[in-house]
């Protein structure tokens, strides 16, 4: 009597401690597309990956059954557009969508609200996490959509992904999952998805000056032109102008062998001075004009030839100059 009572109280103690197992656990997750710059994203794709990872214990592979399976789907993100998420800058307005995949080139993708994504006992064994047991990480791949004008700055949004499970933890002696065993149930997980934009400028676009022939240096004509610069929408940045290759005193000269004619170059219609030191800089906030993606600044300049001057021998004068650009 005291063995069968013994082995009774053994065998509901094995049903109660496989009763008494909680749910698997979802731990936070997020992932980083790193940092690329403002023509980087627009005319590339970044891409990263990340994992839902979905913690069922200490158990064996072996209790996988065959109708078991966790399920991914997206159900919302913190900003949405064409049933994408979107990454958005602190300042509201710019944004950046993103597609998220359940394969690396992206041939299945999770749309909000979409069909989810099914991952059944034979995929569950080869996808157990670093802690192994019945700990799975599931990956999911995020890339951006180019096309994207977008300001410098940091991006992010989180991904609502809905992950519905039935694991067993503990296959009985018939083969059929034990009593409390089977763990199921679904719950959000926030996935956190962040980028960083940075500044950039991709061109600069600098005519040639030319002020044409003249007899005496009083002859010849002021020039009016127009320095371009494309940059990150919204950026703010100077542009500066050297010297050039044969000033004396911080003044400009045009030189045919050791024969000078000075000039100089003004910021708009004339009279302030285009340097590359201080206050001689253009800053971008001062430009002449302002493209109406932002990304293109033009800066009107006047060049002319010095008055006071004597006109030296006839030839061909010309100097070099540099235009620059610091954030």
């Amino acid at each position: 009597m005291t063995r069968l009572g013994l082995s009774a109280l053994m065998m509901l103690c094995i049903v109660l401690c496989w009763r008494a197992q909680g749910a698997c656990q979802l731990p936070p997750s997020s992932a980083g597309l790193g940092t690329v710059t403002s023509f980087t994203v627009n005319s590339s794709v970044s891409s990263t990956s990340g994992n839902i990872n979905l913690n069922c214990g200490s158990g064996s592979t072996l209790s996988l059954l065959g109708n078991n399976y966790i399920r991914l789907q997206l159900t919302g993100a913190t900003n949405i557009s064409g049933g994408r998420a979107v990454l958005k800058h602190d300042n509201g307005n710019d944004g950046i969508p993103i597609q998220l995949c359940s394969t690396a080139n992206c041939s299945t993708e999770l749309t909000v609200n979409g069909p989810p994504v099914s991952f059944n006992s034979g995929q569950l064994v080869n996808l157990i996490g670093l802690m192994g047991g019945l700990n799975f990480s599931l990956p999911l791949y995020i890339r951006t959509l180019t096309g994207q004008n977008v300001a410098a700055g940091s991006y992010i949004g989180t991904l609502n992904v809905l992950t519905s499970y039935a694991i067993c933890t503990g296959i009985g002696a018939a083969g059929q999952c034990m009593p409390g065993g089977l763990q199921s149930g679904s719950a959000v997980e926030p996935m956190t998805v962040s980028l960083a934009i940075t500044n950039d400028c991709i061109t600069i676009t600098a005519p040639n000056i030319n002020f044409g022939n003249a007899p005496l240096v009083t002859a010849f004509s002021t020039v009016s032109q127009t320095i371009t610069v494309i940059c990150t929408k919204g950026s703010n940045y100077t542009v500066g102008l050297n010297n050039g290759n044969n000033a004396v005193n911080n003044v400009r000269n045009m030189a045919n062998g050791g024969s000078l004619i000075s000039y100089d170059i003004f910021k708009g219609s004339g009279g302030n001075r285009w340097g590359d030191t201080g206050g001689d800089r253009w800053s971008s906030s001062l430009a002449s004009g302002v493209s109406s993606d932002g990304t293109l600044r033009s800066y009107n300049y006047v060049a002319e030839i010095l008055s006071g001057q004597a006109t030296p021998p006839p030839g061909t004068y010309s100097d070099n100059l540099v235009v620059d650009l610091s954030f």
